[in-house]
């Protein structure tokens, strides 16, 4: 149903993950930001659980993670 991105080899650009999520780019951009905005967050593109997730967008606060943002 939903397509994700899981060539662990290669790791995407924010932009990249940006355009691959389509219709849905100004939210999950939107929501980066806020996080970072709202929280103070740090964000690093990770590929943190295997491959039924994909890259993501991890959100940390210090040492702390806050939340992974998919696309």
């Amino acid at each position: 149903m939903y397509e994700r991105m899981l060539n662990k080899q290669v790791t995407p650009t924010i932009e990249e993950m940006i355009k691959f999520c389509g219709e849905n780019a100004e939210r999950f951009s939107l929501l980066n930001e806020w996080l970072i905005s709202t929280f103070s967050t740090e964000k690093k593109i990770v590929f943190p659980y295997g491959n039924k997730y994909g890259w993501g967008v991890a959100h940390k606060k210090k040492s702390k993670l806050i939340c992974n943002i998919f696309s």
